[in-house]
């Protein structure tokens, strides 16, 4: 009895700017609780998703699943940039979950940005199951911060740096700038793109609430901002808690930072300010002269990470002499990222070999996990000696964070 065969699954690119609203159709659906876009604002999703490299999985010329990617770069320990690309808008249609075409996709997705010479893949996780198959490792962390401005002080400041409001719509291109030349981002920190900031201009001119924007630093010297909304729980000017909820918090240095802390306790009108995303590491605690009014809470997944160069994103680190350590990369997409490389002094002898995943790697690299870490939880197989050689050679510094969504 003749059967018929299962069509084939055809993956392209997607160009035309309906083939791309189709796509972001696909991928709204498949989330079920995000907005549409193009419905309130036809004009701001054509300019969101024109940058963008959307990818379609086909089957019999029916659209089954969608990705999509912005180009950027990450910074990596030790101060070095790299191209990156931002992947974003996965989503698998109705019926066609489970049949393997987002797995294809994603693929052939990170197979093409390794051949167009991207060393680095990176994404936010709807659901923190599913990406490490792809080769992706948590790069980063945050947690969020609430601040009670009510039960504590800030430490005096010791110099008066100018501040001044600016219109947090009309002056996003101050803001851009000011983000764009900080000066030592830490790992995980990526540069944003064209269309992250057409979203950041839709939600401002669309989401509810009051929203303000304040830079530190006189004009054409800027050094920070703050950009925030006000939410209150019941009218704000007769409500017993109003907030603060920090959108975008960028200082360049300790200096901007501390201004910029120091403005939300001079707003006498506000009791606390809300901090969704913060690095772990975050030295707000030692601010203030009663960290019991910091509550610190929901430590999640921020980035995951995925090398697609070893070889390139190994030679971007910081190189410290004396130690060289071979690395045996197992790779479960890119087939070519199966070998050994080699981190350290390359004019010393080899102390040892590790096995390693590339999402493991990719989590190490950027300082979210200790090779200790790993070892414990047998994720990686050596003694305690070359363990302890390996984190030896990590650039260390600040905890990584990148501080945006997308």
């Amino acid at each position: 009895m003749a059967h018929d065969a299962t069509p084939p699954v055809v993956i392209r690119d997607l160009i035309s700017p309906d083939e791309k609203r189709e796509a972001f159709a696909l991928f709204r659906t498949a989330m079920l609780g995000l907005p549409d876009l193009g419905a309130t604002d036809p004009g701001a999703e054509t300019r969101y998703l024109e940058s963008g490299a959307f990818l379609g999985a086909f089957e019999a010329d029916r659209l089954r699943a969608v990705a999509n990617g912005y180009a950027s770069e990450i910074t990596l320990p030790g101060g070095a940039s790299l191209p990156h690309l931002s992947v974003t808008h996965v989503g698998t249609g109705i019926g066609a979950t489970r049949r393997g075409f987002a797995r294809s996709l994603l693929a052939a997705q990170l197979q093409r940005a390794r051949a167009a010479g991207l060393p680095l893949a990176g994404l936010r996780a709807s659901d923190a199951r599913i990406y490490g198959r792809y080769g992706f490792g948590i790069g980063s962390w945050s947690v969020s911060h609430e601040l009670d401005l009510t039960g504590t002080r800030p430490l005096p400041e010791a110099a008066s740096t100018p501040l001044r409001a600016v219109d947090p719509l009309g002056d996003l291109p101050l803001l851009r700038r000011i983000a764009e030349t900080e000066p030592a981002p830490r790992p995980a920190r990526l540069a944003r793109w064209d269309a992250w900031w057409e979203m950041q201009a839709f939600r401002l001119r669309h989401a509810p609430g009051v929203h303000h924007a304040v830079v530190v630093g006189p004009p054409g010297a800027e050094s920070g901002y703050l950009r925030f909304h006000s939410d209150a729980a019941g009218a704000w000017f007769t409500a017993s808690e109003r907030r603060a909820v920090i959108d975008d918090f960028v200082a360049h240095d300790a200096g901007a930072w501390r201004t910029l802390i120091h403005y939300l306790f001079s707003r006498d009108i506000l009791h606390r300010v809300i901090f969704p995303s913060r690095p772990e590491d975050d030295p707000l605690p030692l601010l203030i002269d009663n960290p019991r009014a910091l509550q610190i809470a929901g430590r999640r997944d921020e980035s995951w990470i995925r090398i697609l160069d070893p070889e390139t994103v190994l030679a971007a680190l910081p190189v410290k002499s004396g130690l060289r350590i071979e690395l045996q990369v197992k790779d479960p997409v890119i087939a070519e990222n199966n070998r050994v490389y080699q981190i350290g002094d390359r004019n010393s002898a080899i102390f040892a070999r590790i096995s390693i995943s590339v999402a493991d790697l990719s989590s190490w690299i950027f300082g979210a996990v200790s090779a200790a870490a790993l070892l414990v939880t047998d994720r990686i197989s050596a003694s305690a000696d070359t363990v302890a050689a390996l984190d030896s050679l990590h650039p260390g510094g600040e905890k990584p964070w990148s501080g945006i969504s997308f």
